[in-house]
């Protein structure tokens, strides 16, 4: 390609620092970088989905996916009166954040809230389609919680998109139920074209509050959930997700899907059919991860290590040492003196600089080294 060929909007988007962080690691290398279960998936719903390719073959799949599988997809996930109508199988619930944008925006008219930090393909997403997003900073004092009046009050004319995270990647907080109906109100309470929030819930089921996990589909009637199996059931590589919401909105993801992608591959839909047929399957790894969490906690007061306690998801953060203001330099000299994968908070926003995004889905030995490695790390002189 020439300097000016190509799509300038893709050309502008860099390629992923976490994936640039993971991609440096050692045989040697402790990996608290990548979002990636270290656990082994259930293989039984592998060998239904088998039965059932050696009976029917391997034939398209439907564009939004199998009837049986959204229909109970809609009605684990969704509100109560929701249906098959209502829910669309994604390739990974990443492509749900692309299509949302894609589906239900104009470039032209409308723009998106993120929240600072976030994940970071809800801009990208955003400046591949050429809309515009404005930030709404969450603060470290409180955890990085979501304030309902900070989104209300951040809303302009030409907002038509709130995009949040709960558990949120790479904060580990879950949205409150009083801030979530305080939203819903507000948001409902607005005059003119009604805001889609896009709430990805792909770690649902990994949510430590002890508290039932309520959902703004079921208090927001714009509402889009986006959900998947990559996580909670150690499939990433299977890449099945879901979108979840109104079915025009549906509709319409569904329609851009079918474009891009036709379908879904039956078989891993077939995997998933058999999981979401007992739904307790979705929580299989719960208490693992519940007492992952605890060991993270316990190993950083031990080391006094002032991490922000996770609600949700298997991430924390690490605020860096004063002198460690540079979260790329920290990261590369944890990576470079103590073989310790992280990545830098800086990926996720400005509010993140200063800080080391910890995942702890390794297995547990690797936690507690990897901690006492950045332990030793924030201990020392640079």
């Amino acid at each position: 390609m020439t300097e000016s060929s190509g799509n300038p909007l893709l050309a502008a988007i860099g390629p992923s620092a976490i994936r640039a962080m993971y991609e440096r690691r050692r045989d040697t290398s402790i990996d608290l970088s990548m979002g990636q279960p270290t656990l082994a998936p259930d293989v039984e719903p592998f060998g239904e989905a088998m039965d059932w390719i050696r009976d029917n073959g391997a034939p398209y799949a439907p564009n939004f996916g199998l009837l049986e599988l959204r229909d109970a997809i809609a009605r684990i996930y969704g509100a109560s009166e929701y249906d098959a109508s209502n829910a669309c199988v994604l390739n990974g619930s990443q492509e749900g954040i692309y299509l949302a944008v894609k589906a239900l925006l104009d470039p032209h008219r409308d723009s998106v809230l993120v929240t600072n930090p976030s994940y970071p393909s809800y801009a990208r997403c955003c400046d591949l389609e050429g809309i515009a997003h404005r930030e709404v900073r969450l603060d470290a004092s409180d955890g990085f919680a979501v304030a309902a009046d900070a989104l209300l009050e951040a809303l302009e004319p030409s907002s038509r998109m709130i995009i949040l995270g709960s558990p949120a990647n790479p904060t580990g907080s879950v949205i409150e139920e009083r801030e979530l109906r305080r939203l819903a109100d507000g948001l409902a309470a607005r005059s003119g074209t009604p805001v889609w929030v896009v709430v990805d819930e792909v770690y649902r089921e990994l949510t430590f509050t002890g508290r039932p996990y309520v959902s703004l589909v079921d208090l927001y009637p714009h509402t889009i959930a986006l959900h998947s199996l990559s996580k909670s059931c150690a499939l990433t590589g299977m890449r099945i997700g879901f979108a979840v919401g109104p079915a025009a909105a549906i509709g319409a993801i569904g329609r851009a899907h079918a474009l891009m992608l036709m379908s879904v591959n039956v078989f891993a839909q077939h995997v998933a059919l058999a999981i979401v047929r007992d739904p307790k399957r979705l929580r299989a790894h719960f208490d693992w991860y519940a007492k992952q969490r605890q060991l993270v906690l316990e190993t950083a007061h031990r080391h006094k290590l002032p991490i922000v306690e996770p609600q949700g998801a298997f991430y924390t953060l690490l605020a860096l040492p004063e002198r460690w203001k540079d979260s790329q330099a920290a990261a590369d000299q944890v990576l470079d003196r103590f073989d310790v994968v992280t990545v830098p908070g800086s990926v996720f926003g400005a509010q993140t600089e200063g800080h080391l995004r910890l995942s702890w889905s390794a297995q547990p030995a690797d936690v507690i080294e990897g901690l006492n490695r950045i332990a030793e790390f924030c201990a020392a002189r640079a």
